[in-house]
């Protein structure tokens, strides 16, 4: 598979192929034409271009001589095709509108000629520009331009490269999910040509998409997928940056232990490797890790061996990002001035290089150094530096800080009108991220909500159209026995027709099973995602995020168990308690719960219907506890008598009659769903198993007479086997 050079072609090559073609010009002339005196009008224009070109070579050139070329001379268009190129690529980095005015110019001339190979160069380079410029959406148009132009010529590298320079655009443009499409489609053809190096680094963006979109058990999944290709296909690859991806993962979702392990691997591999740039990266997360567990001298000593490798290497960057990080684990320390010391050399460093996002983090925190101290001028100075920064680099949180800061500064120094200013630009700047963030959230959250959806139409579809499939056969088994002429046959068809009217009747009771199951489905999905995206709405957007999570958790497993007629009660205890800790978030922890299995049952080993105990739970939320102001406790144990399980389950809320009331107050018409739904599952599973599935509902009182819960009690055979 190609790879490709988005940096400068070299530029002697460029000048001598031009030279070659107008030599040969040159020598066809000639021969086309016999008179001396027809020939030597275009002798001299071409003699004179090649002087030009050998002028050019010998000068090393520039700009103006490339203009030179373009505005005075006869030159054929593949020529100018690559000087406009040549001018994209050496004109000033920053004026990104002429490079691509050039680049443009030199597609269009490789489109006349039809040099599709030339086109896919070109494009290469404008994509290259927009990236620099940030127009990802101008990116990503001509990212999908050169796929098409790469597919009609079949070339599988090319599709599979841009497909990923289209994922990125899309992604930097906020365009997840179609991001993901392009990774997906690239990742895919290079698994059909075993390109197992690119495809793991394709499937480690496509990661990198999921922890944005706050699904951090998919990015997880991803990562490792990805860093299992590296290992396997490309032992000396250099993995480093797939293991510190995969710690901080782990380190965000609580497990810093694991998240540690991958960290320190990932440090020793930069040690084998001798990178000290990814050393001192692994270093700085690993000391990230231990702030968040308090151990700040532990955190210092990686901080400060980094910062060693930083000027080792000359990463003036790295080393300035290190400082502010050790100067705000100080600040932690209550080392105030020996903090304010290590801000202000960051700060220093920051600005010597002109490294804008470190001159916003250190001025923001100088600035809060003095402000402590009352040196309000000193401090509002700084805290403008920051925001001028802030706002150039679009550092959208580091500006919100930073207007927070001001407006603080003027109230404590008496300036009211400007406090007030620079309050209402904080005010407005975080409604405009909160309903940016919510929305994006909420739209990951309505996607799955819509595969699901789908899904279920499918199922559904096709569960009637095997209903009438069976009503079909059923009817031709009715026609075949009144033909029937002597009565043995009659006999036959007779036996023959019970036993398929019996099979029948279990088929269907099996296929109205799955469709009540496909009811429960929709209704407790819809009632999560109403409370999902009113608590993104109402609630702070990093529990939010957490509350994504654990909801992600519980569709994956409605999905998975769609497909089933049977669960473990481990599956389905994990279920409940991802369930219940939703439930107790979204109501700010009235409730507390406890599940306890009794120690003589294996719960991988037995086995019950799927979602069997989830509406009883959710009575227990929504009918009992949730009107209660705190102290709310629901209980669920699971005790095997014989070949029967009792499944309880025990809560302390208002009670049914209470409920009830309140229900009936707010909506006359009020009907609990998950009750009537769960009724009729019993009802048939009664008929598939033959057995007595009892569901028994016991008011709990207090001394005094009044309701205080209600305890629900299942009665279900089990079987030792997922059959």
């Amino acid at each position: 598979m190609k790879y490709r050079n988005c940096g400068n072609v070299p530029q002697l090559i460029i000048i001598y192929s031009s030279w070659f073609e107008l030599q040969s010009l040159i020598f066809v002339k000639f021969f086309q034409n016999k008179k001396l005196s027809v020939v030597l009008p275009f002798f001299s224009r071409i003699i004179f271009s090649v002087m030009i070109f050998q002028s050019v070579v010998a000068s090393n050139p520039n700009i103006d001589s490339l203009l030179y070329l373009l505005n005075g001379h006869q030159i054929p268009d593949s020529v100018k095709t690559r000087i406009y190129l040549q001018l994209a690529q050496i004109s000033d980095a920053n004026d990104f509108t002429s490079r691509e005015a050039y680049a443009l110019q030199s597609l269009k001339l490789a489109q006349k000629t039809e040099d599709a190979v030339k086109s896919l160069e070109i494009l290469d380079v404008l994509i290259n520009i927009c990236n620099q410029s940030g127009e990802f959406e101008k990116a990503t148009g001509y990212a999908k331009q050169a796929i098409q132009i790469a597919q009609i010529i079949e070339n599988a590298g090319d599709v599979v490269y841009f497909s990923g320079l289209c994922g990125t655009a899309s992604k930097n443009a906020g365009h997840y999910f179609e991001a993901l499409e392009y990774y997906q489609n690239a990742s895919d053809i290079a698994a059909e040509n075993e390109w197992f190096y690119t495809q793991s680094s394709l499937i480690n963006n496509a990661g990198t998409i999921y922890y944005y979109l706050g699904d951090e058990l998919k990015a997880l999944e991803l990562f490792l997928h990805s860093l299992a290709l590296k290992e396997k296909y490309d032992e000396e690859g250099d993995i480093t940056g797939a293991l510190i991806n995969i710690g901080g993962i782990y380190n965000s979702l609580g497990d810093s232990e694991e998240g540690l392990t991958f960290l320190n691997r990932a440090y020793k591999n930069a040690i084998d490797k001798q990178d000290s740039y990814m050393q001192a990266k692994a270093l700085v997360n690993i000391g990230d890790v231990e702030i968040n567990s308090g151990l700040f001298d532990e955190a210092i000593a990686k901080y400060q061996h980094a910062l060693l490798l930083a000027d080792s290497i000359h990463d003036w960057q790295t080393k300035a990002n290190i400082l502010a990080k050790i100067g705000t684990t100080r600040d932690k320390m209550g080392l105030k001035e020996l903090a304010f010391k290590y801000y202000l050399r960051s700060y220093n460093l920051s600005d010597s290089i002109d490294y804008e996002y470190g001159i916003s983090v250190s001025a923001q925190k100088i600035g809060t150094s003095y402000l402590l101290s009352e040196q309000f001028e000193i401090a509002e100075k700084y805290f403008i530096k920051a925001a001028g920064y802030s706002r150039k680099i679009a550092a959208s949180d580091n500006l919100l800080e930073n207007y927070k800061a001001l407006a603080e500064l003027h109230k404590l120094s008496g300036n009211p009108e400007h406090a007030l200013h620079y309050f209402t630009l904080y005010s407005n700047l975080k409604d405009s991220l909160t309903r940016a963030e919510s929305n994006e959230k909420y739209s990951s959250v309505k996607v799955l909500y819509e595969l699901d959806k789908k899904q279920n139409e499918l199922d559904n579809l096709k569960l009637e159209n095997e209903i009438v499939e069976l009503q079909a056969q059923q009817s031709r088994y009715l026609l075949y026995g009144s033909l029937a002429l002597t009565v043995i046959l009659i006999l036959v068809v007779i036996l023959i027709f019970r036993q398929q009217k019996v099979h029948s009747l279990q088929k269907t009771i099996r296929l109205e099973q799955k469709l009540l199951r496909s009811q429960i489905n929709p209704h407790f999905i819809f009632n999560a995602l109403t409370a999902v995206q009113r608590f993104i709405i109402e609630k702070s957007t990093l529990v939010a995020s957490d509350y994504l999570g654990t909801f992600s958790r519980l569709i994956r497993f409605i999905l998975n168990s769609s497909t089933v007629d049977k669960v473990s009660i481990s599956e389905e205890v994990n279920f409940l308690k991802n369930y219940l800790e939703l439930q107790a978030i979204r109501f700010e922890k009235k409730f507390t719960y406890e599940i306890l299995v009794d120690e003589e049952i294996d719960p991988s080993h037995v086995f019950i219907p799927p979602m069997l105990t989830q509406p009883v739970v959710e009575n227990a939320v929504e009918h009992g506890v949730r009107h209660l102001d705190s102290g709310g406790v629901i209980n669920v144990r699971y005790h095997q008598s014989g070949n029967h399980l009792e499944i309880v389950v025990e809560d302390n809320g208002v009670g049914r009659e209470k409920s009830a009331e309140i229900n009936s107050s707010r909506n006359k018409d009020h009907q609990s769903l998950a009750s009537s739904i769960t009724n009729e599952r019993l009802l048939h599973l009664n008929k598939r198993f033959g057995e007595n599935i009892n569901l028994k509902y016991i008011d709990i009182k207090d001394e005094a007479g009044r309701p205080a819960g209600t305890k629900v009690i299942l009665i279900v055979p089990v079987a030792n086997t997922g059959e």
